[in-house]
Order: structure tokens, then C-alpha cells, then sequence
């Protein structure tokens, strides 16, 4: 009588076969289940992790490539000339006793070189997020004497 007797508990499932014998799960199939589990989640959690990486560092890139672009435009928009650029000389957007440019939770400086090549002159464009070494995206380009003339 003793044998018969199995504790009951409203959150355990017990199940019986056709002989009246009684199954319920074991520790051994709730470790094999939970290691099962635990196999299949750390990949995903990885892929998730690493999507998150790809999605800053593209931010990023977009956010420099349009800072760049941007200043690429104010330069050509100044007309100035060859001997002008040179005079001006190197520059840095904003200043740097401004605060930096903060776009996408991100602090950003524009730094502008002139660059001399026989009749041509390099610009080179700069775009730098606070606290990296190197730049985050560089543009050239070549300028040639165009002033508009008066007519």
C-alpha cells in the first residue's frame, strides 16, 4: 500500500501508460532540455550582439560620409582661388575652443587640408569622431582656378 502512495503537486505532471505504471520527468531530461536550450540561445544571442555592432559602426559611417559631403559642398561654394586656399590653410569645423558637432550621439570635428599639386589643389576633407585616432571617413578632391568673372 505504501508503493501506491506518489505525493501530489499541483504544478507536477505525472502521466500513466497503459499498465497503470506512473511517468513523470526526470532530472537527468530536464538538464538534457535545459543544455539543449542553452546551445540553441547563445548563437542567436551572438548574432544579435554583432547586429548591433554592424548597426553603430554603419551609423557612423553614414553620419561621416554626409559631414563630409557637407563640407566638400562648402568649400566649392566659397569660389575661392588657388592662392586663397592656400593663404586660408588648413581649418577645422568648429573650431576647436567650440564644442564639437553632435549628431547620433556622437561628437564630430571636420578638419579641412590643403594640399598643392602643380596647377591643381588637393582638399582633403577629414571627418573625425571625439576620442578616435583616425579618421572615421576621408574625401578628395581636386580644385582648379574657376572664379566667376564679372562681365
Amino acid at each position: 500500500m505504501i508503493n501506491n502512495i506518489v505525493p501530489r503537486h499541483p504544478q507536477c505532471r505525472v502521466t500513466q501508460d497503459s499498465r497503470g505504471r506512473k511517468f513523470a520527468f526526470t532530472y537527468i531530461e530536464l538538464l538534457i532540455t535545459l543544455a539543449f536550450i542553452g546551445i540553441i540561445f547563445i548563437p542567436v544571442m551572438q548574432l544579435f550582439s554583432h547586429s548591433l555592432y554592424s548597426l553603430t559602426v554603419s551609423r557612423d559611417l553614414i553620419t561621416a560620409t554626409n559631414l563630409a559631403k557637407w563640407q566638400m559642398e562648402r568649400i566649392k561654394n566659397r569660389n575661392f582661388s588657388k592662392s586663397q586656399w592656400i593663404e586660408k590653410g588648413n581649418q577645422v569645423y568648429p573650431p576647436m575652443e567650440d564644442e564639437p558637432l553632435y549628431i547620433n550621439d556622437a561628437y564630430w570635428r571636420i578638419y579641412t587640408e590643403v594640399g598643392s599639386r602643380e596647377a591643381l589643389l588637393e582638399m582633403r576633407v577629414n571627418v573625425h569622431k571625439e576620442g578616435e585616432p583616425e579618421p572615421t571617413f576621408t574625401l578628395v578632391t581636386l580644385i582648379e582656378d574657376t572664379l566667376w568673372e564679372v562681365i
